[in-house]
């Protein structure tokens, strides 16, 4: 907690004025000009076994413990938190033990959007989720959007001197095609500062990424200041992780201006091989910087769902777990006047009525298998770099065996649908009796997708044990 000169109230980061504010005396500050002697304690201690007869070296395990400044209360943080709040007096504190000089973010970028801001770009976004569950939707509970600050690596990129392309021109005269290749010379001086990846692994990649961009211009030097009244993760991905995608982005976007230069516009560039070498990429520095997100989560069983807010220019991304009674209770109201409607103006035979069916069932079952390889990638983070690294491959339980038996009965009922067809009996029982059944199992594959959407949309969210907050103002 940052105290105010004037009369010694809580200092918190305001974001319409982009100072410290009090609430006491309306007085604002500098960030860059308060400071404080005091902060969280951290002391370490050792703690005698209840195990008696065990060893001496045995008998003791090594903790750490952050001490509230205010009131001596010990408090609750995660790993990589660089703030928390005390849940005995409710004061905000900053960790500086966490932020060391291998932590210590260089950069950071203030909080733009407000609170309020925030839920009004969710809001709007929410009128047209028809099928969210009605909880998010609720004015009392989108009132907990948490402002944290996000760490991510945001590399300076410079390309320098000489740069030799090779280009081609192809024109025809008469039966002959004629191909000129030309040696493309030039100076070449770039630079990139912007590109920017999470440096957190309790961050998704595919969040991240979509809240993207961040206008780095924005950015100022860091200081404690800002982060408070905030929630802060520290970097715990190396640098190196997304150094390379950096450079592929920097190399694309630079291979595109030489295109597009007057002089080369004759012909066509082809792109070098390797183009770190052709454009002579290579990084200046790799800048530990902090971003603001706007945090919301909805929990279902053991499982959540981001709703999140780019705090700088309010773009909203977020998970859309659907309600299972409202999606279907829509689907059978739009179903009754489509089947009035083809009742009407068309009518279909037996045997095309059974083709129909079965075409369903099978596409029912592809998009049910595409979905729960979705799933799978998912829950083996094979799609973000740095949980894959750092968790390694989950087992998951059951996909297979679910797989399976719709796979089994998808096919029973075409290959039903298909006897069917072949022998072509007189009686019309047996094709409606094979369109039920290829029906049924569209409706049976089509309750699995739904069910395994919400698990899909949804994934694990270490922020949402947290306690205290801003949202408690």
């Amino acid at each position: 907690m940052y105290e105010c000169p004037n009369c010694g109230g809580n200092l918190k980061f305001d974001i319409a004025s982009q100072k410290l504010a009090c609430a006491y005396c309306d007085g604002h500050f500098d960030p860059y000009s308060i400071s404080k002697d005091t902060d969280a304690v951290e002391t370490s201690y050792k703690e005698t076994s209840f195990e008696e007869t065990a060893s001496a070296d045995d008998q003791y395990y090594e903790v750490t413990v952050f001490t509230c400044p205010q009131c001596g209360g010990e408090l609750f943080s995660e790993d990589n938190e660089a703030t928390t709040f005390c849940s005995f007096c409710g004061a905000s504190t900053i960790l500086s033990s966490r932020i060391s000089k291998e932590k210590r973010p260089d950069f950071i970028i203030p909080f733009k959007k407000t609170k309020e801001d925030c839920k009004k770009a969710y809001g709007q976004k929410m009128r047209k989720a028809f099928f969210v569950p009605r909880q998010l939707r609720d004015p009392e509970y989108i009132d907990e959007f948490r402002g944290i600050y996000m760490p991510y690596w945001t590399y300076q990129l410079v390309q320098n001197g000489r740069v030799a392309l090779k280009g081609e021109k192809s024109y025809r005269r008469g039966n002959y095609v004629y191909t000129e290749h030309y040696d493309l010379l030039g100076e070449l001086d770039s630079y990139y500062l912007g590109y920017s990846y999470d440096a957190s692994t309790s961050f998704y990649d595919n969040i991240s990424e979509a809240l993207a961009p961040y206008d780095a211009k924005e950015l100022v030097n860091f200081t404690p200041a800002f982060l408070s009244g905030f929630y802060a993760d520290t970097a715990d991905v190396d640098s190196d992780l997304y150094l390379p995608d950096a450079m592929e982005k920097a190399e694309e976007n630079t291979f595109r201006r030489i295109c597009k230069e007057e002089k080369f516009k004759a012909c066509t560039v082809k792109k070098p091989r390797n183009t770190k070498q052709g454009l002579g990429t290579s990084l200046r520095k790799a800048d530990n910087t902090m971003y603001p997100v706007w945090f919301l989560t909805y929990r279902n069983k053991d499982r959540v769902a981001y709703m999140t807010v780019n705090g700088q220019t309010g773009k909203v991304v977020a998970d859309m777990p659907i309600d299972p009674k409202r999606y279907l209770a829509a689907s059978l109201l739009f179903a009754i006047p489509i089947f009035l409607l083809l009742n009407l103006f068309f009518t279909f035979r037996p045997v095309i009525l059974l083709g129909l069916s079965a075409v369903l069932s099978v596409v029912s079952a592809i998009i049910y298998g595409v979905e729960l390889n979705a799933i799978y990638r998912k829950e083996h983070n094979l799609d973000d770099r740095a949980l894959r690294g750092r968790h390694g491959k989950k087992k998951i339980m059951g996909l297979e065996g679910k797989f399976s038996l719709n796979i089994v009965i998808t096919v029973a009922a075409v290959l039903i649908a298909a006897v069917i067809g072949i022998f072509k009996p007189v009686s019309d029982v047996y094709y409606y009796s094979g369109v039920l059944g290829a029906l049924g199992t569209v409706l049976f594959n089509m309750a699995g997708i739904i069910r395994n959407y919400n698990k899909l949309a949804m994934r694990r969210l270490p922020q949402f044990d947290k306690k205290g907050g801003d949202h408690r103002e």
